[in-house]
């Protein structure tokens, strides 16, 4: 499939490279003579189109013959002209479209439109196109304390800190089906940067589709927008109707969009109908800044859609337009995307040809600059070609061995503030590794097993190529107290990222937490010691040999095995030393006897295995020189996890264990915002010979600082609900995305998130636990109250902030 897909972009791609000596070229403007920006360009006849720059030139390559080429732009009527290949200039003014009474009512034609859209949904035609993208990116304000006129020279700005700060082309061979079945198969790029704030790298990224009820924008906004041709359109939106006008046979209403109340979910402006059909012929839509989308203030959306066929219309231009900024700096740009053609595809086993790739890519498309400058079919404008320009240069620079190892003596001198921080990492650009040493605020640290302890984690990173490279961590700590010195290290070996292939192992000793699922960072837990008298964590020495695999054996089947073999024993506290001056929270480091210094658990060696199977249904990635990665999934994730405690070669453990989890991370929900839940049952086969470490645990949360992950409690036990029988537990969290507090005044400018949920679990020894809680989140800060109610929580409430933003 995918050679076909390869062909079919090279046949359009050389399309384009035979017409190149029929360009027809020229500036669309005004009837005051301004230019106007990304006008959609179309001639019926072949199907092929393209669309003005923001300067408004535009370049269209035809076959010999004669054409009739349409422009389109909304707020303006349509104009058609007819050409001979060969005339190479067409210049072309559009007039508005004039605002007339009209007494067509709008809600009738919106009741046919949404009526109709169930037929375009479901539309089975098969859609084959070349798709040219584009994203630029601008500041439009930068505050001089911060930005220096040395840093605005080096990023080319202008004097008044103003200019292009990114910009990023793509040529791709495109297929898609109504309603959201899209693959992309990328011929050229040219990009200057990796990476945006507010990013659409591909056309899965960048799909808007008004026939859907909900806009979603996963990771930039946790709720939905209500579409125009939404179902429950009039419970949010006014619909007048403005104009009509003709575009060839068909006639098009104009319908101005206006919320029914002020709210966070809706769009604001004008949508076009066809009568000829009650089908989307374009949209021009803006959201504000009740939009709650942090860092953006508005975001501007444009649709054009064109004949395909005799029955199909498709959309041949949409353009997402932004406005944002963040403490003083301001910024802008635009995401463009227009289908240079489109058809039908008529190939049989079209249905096949949506896999579950969604957006391929290699090391090639990045290397062939000439091909892009070729086949695209927007001019660059002045200022483009100028940060292009600019961009050579510095690739220049970057190949010069002199600007890398000054850049390199420059980023690898030492500098103590920054160090007392972040770190130290020393870099080696020509071998490509470096090496990072923690700040000395990870150094130190207590707990009441080993007293005062110094630990040392450098971390050495090796990258081989695109595709393989090498993570190691040694690990040397050492308690004061215990006067007990243990040192490991791990490694990971990635060597295939298209199938999420690593090794991973280690070796060593170390002190581990009895509770294997996590409970408390060791600083977070030193935190707690010293100032509030609570030691939470409880460790056991292992001296351990561990290697595992992990990888895909299909698409959505995800396997994972991993072998240890582990000398494990139980210790006892050492020091009980605490800032606090009532230390009577201080606890042994037996947990089911906190009273006693007993040994949880005798000396003993376990030979384990364990693996576990992830299956992701239906599930779509993305093919990328750097590896495969995978899209957000509308379904539930199972994972089937088994362990086995082997009673050879001198182990003494005989155990076995399996259990099932049902998952899924988010499940968009419209106007209601999001839900995430997980499910998870387990049971010990043969529980013959085990110890706590073995045992199946849960991810409690005693203490007031907490870690949200999908799966932890709020307010259990870290220890006590461990179980070596059958157990089940749940969690649910729905995050209301403003719907509640959006609605208050000043309040609603923070850009709070409602949050709720719940968690129960029962394990075969003691009383079912169950909590519930609220919460209210703000970017990367969230704060928690809840209840609990079990043996050990009874009716015990709190509050928890969460850390791990």
């Amino acid at each position: 499939m995918r050679l076909i897909c390869l062909i079919l972009i090279l046949c359009c791609i050389g399309e384009l490279a035979l017409a190149q000596n029929t360009d027809v070229k020229g500036t669309v403007i005004d009837q005051n003579g301004k230019p106007l920006p990304f006008v959609s360009v179309w001639s019926a006849q072949t199907n092929d189109g393209t669309a003005s720059n923001e300067e408004g030139n535009f370049k269209l390559s035809v076959p010999p013959g004669k054409h009739i080429l349409t422009f389109r732009q909304v707020g303006y009527l349509p104009f058609k002209t007819e050409i001979q290949a060969g005339d190479t200039i067409c210049n072309i003014v559009m007039f508005p479209i004039i605002n007339t009474p009209d007494y067509c009512n709008a809600d009738d034609i919106m009741h046919h439109a949404i009526d109709q859209k169930g037929i375009y949904t479901h539309d089975t035609t098969v859609y084959l196109g070349t798709l040219y993208s584009k994203g630029t990116q601008v500041l439009t304000k930068a505050p001089r304390m911060f930005m220096r006129r040395e840093i605005a020279t080096n990023l080319h700005l202008s004097e008044n800190r103003q200019g292009i700060i990114s910009l990023n082309e793509s040529v791709s061979g495109i297929r898609f089906r109504a309603p959201d079945k899209i693959r992309e198969y990328v011929a050229s790029v040219r990009t200057t940067v990796n990476e945006n704030l507010f990013n659409f790298n591909s056309a899965p990224d960048f799909h808007v589709d008004f026939y859907r009820p909900f806009i979603h924008w996963d990771g930039l906004c946790d709720h939905g927008f209500v579409s125009p041709l939404s179902q429950s359109a009039f419970n949010y939106y006014r619909f007048y109707t403005t104009a009509r006008y003709a575009d060839g046979k068909d006639t098009i209403s104009v319908i101005y969009v206006k919320p029914r109340h002020r709210s966070q979910y809706t769009f604001t402006g004008y949508i076009y109908i066809n009568e000829n059909g009650w089908r989307l012929y374009a949209a021009d839509l803006t959201l504000g800044k009740r939009a709650r989308i942090d860092f953006i203030t508005e975001v501007k959306i444009q649709q054009q859609y064109v004949p395909v066929d005799s029955t199909g219309w498709a959309p041949q231009k949409t353009v997402l337009q932004y406005k944002g900024g963040l403490l003083g700096y301001h910024n802008g740009g635009y995401y463009l995307q227009t289908y240079t053609d489109v058809h039908a595809d008529t190939a049989e086993l079209k249905y096949a040809l949506f896999t579950g790739e969604v957006y391929h890519s290699n090391t090639q498309v990045y290397q062939n600059q000439q091909l892009m400058d070729q086949v695209r079919p927007l001019p660059l404008t002045d200022d483009e070609k100028v940060y292009y320009g600019w961009n050579k240069l510095a690739e220049r620079h970057q190949k010069d061995k002199t600007p890398t190892d000054s850049l390199q003596n420059t980023n690898n001198r030492f500098k103590l503030i920054p160090y007392g921080f972040n770190g130290y990492t020393l870099h080696n650009y020509a071998r490509n590794w470096q090496l990072n040493i923690p700040s000395p605020r990870s150094f130190v640290y207590y707990n009441t097993v080993e007293g005062w302890g110094i630990d040392l984690n450098p971390r050495f990173n090796k990258i081989f190529d695109q595709q393989r490279s090498l993570y190691i961590s040694p690990d040397m700590h050492y308690g004061f107290s215990d006067k007990i010195l243990n040192v490991n290290a791990y490694f990971n070996y990635r060597y295939n990222p298209f199938k999420q292939s690593t090794i991973y192992g280690g070796v060593g000793s170390d002190f581990l937490d009895l509770n294997n699922s996590g409970t408390i960072t060791p600083f977070f837990n030193s935190l707690n010691t010293l100032i509030l008298g609570n030691n939470y964590l409880k460790l056991y020495q292992s001296k351990f040999i561990m290697l595992g695999i992990t990888g895909e054996v299909a698409n959505g089947v995800l396997l994972n095995g991993q072998m240890e073999y582990a000398s494990r024993r139980s210790l006892s506290n050492t020091s009980y030393h605490t800032f606090n001056r009532d230390s009577i929270y201080l606890t042994s480091n037996n947990p089911l006897d906190p009273g006693s210094d007993s040994p949880l658990f005798p000396e003993y060696r376990s030979l384990s295995f364990q693996g576990s199977a992830t299956f992701t249904f239906r599930q779509e990635y993305k093919i990328t020189p750097a590896g495969k990665f995978i899209q957000p999934n509308p379904f539930p994730r199972i994972r089937i996890n088994f362990r086995k405690g082997i009673h050879k070669f001198g182990s003494d453990v005989n155990y076995s264990f399996g259990s099932i989890e049902v998952f899924q991370d988010r499940v968009n929900l419209g106007t209601l915002g999001n839900m995430a839940y997980s499910l998870s049952a387990g049971t010990f086969f043969n529980n013959k010979l085990l110890y706590f470490p073995d045992y199946a645990q849960f991810r409690g949360g005693q203490a007031f600082l907490y870690d949200a992950t999908l799966g932890s409690f709020h307010f259990l036990n870290f220890y006590t609900y461990s179980t070596f029988k059958s157990y089940f537990e749940a969690h649910i969290e729905h995050n209301f995305a403003g719907l509640l507090l959006s609605q208050i005044p000043l309040l609603n400018r923070l850009h709070l998130q409602e949050i709720a949920g719940g968690s129960y679990l029962t394990q075969g020894t003691l009383p079912p636990y169950k909590e519930w809680y609220v919460g209210i989140k703000q970017r990367v800060f969230r704060i928690d109250y809840g209840m609990a109610f079990g043996r050990f929580t009874q009716k015990e409430h709190g509050i928890r902030v969460i850390y791990n933003f």
